[in-house]
């Protein structure tokens, strides 16, 4: 199972940076529409940095956490207009900087670690730290796509998968 979550880990790293490609700074701040429904790109970037955090955590890293007050996930942070968020690419180098030591904590997991109760506030959405690594994927599979939407809705070109 372990390598099955490392393939889609690997994975997201890919996508997070090619679905944030070509975005300037300035369009990662605004909502589309001007809809205040519909979050920004900047937003769920740093959401998804957030998440990061989480699988770190169950990697068994100690990292400081930036920008949780903005960022946090569970519904402890939402998105902000005309706020002087850290640029794109800050956040995309915090995201890019995490990966490797992340991707060796995990792969380092024995099989009961990945049975241990996640700490909170994760022991809420899962009862161990494999289900936990599981639901983090899917929700930054989920918001990748998300901007993946919102790259059409700026006229961007689709993400690409290389």
């Amino acid at each position: 199972m372990k390598n099955y979550l490392l393939t889609q880990f690997d994975l997201h790293q890919r996508l997070y940076n090619n679905v944030l490609d070509r975005f300037t700074d300035a369009e990662t701040n605004r909502r589309p529409y001007g809809d205040d429904n519909i979050n920004h790109v900047k937003y769920m970037a740093g959401h998804i940095l957030n998440s990061q955090y989480g699988l770190a955590s169950v990697a068994g890293l100690d990292v400081d956490i930036k920008w949780n007050d903005l960022f946090a996930v569970m519904g402890r942070s939402q998105a902000r207009d005309d706020f002087p968020y850290p640029g794109i690419e800050e956040i995309k180098a915090e995201w890019n900087r995490l990966y490797e030591p992340v991707r060796e904590g995990l792969g380092n997991l024995s099989p009961d670690e990945l049975q241990h109760t996640p700490a909170e506030p994760f022991d809420q959405v899962a009862d161990s730290n494999g289900q936990l690594w599981a639901f983090i994927n899917h929700h930054i599979a989920y918001h990748i796509g998300q901007i993946g939407i919102l790259r059409r809705g700026f006229g961007k070109e689709p993400m690409s998968y290389e």
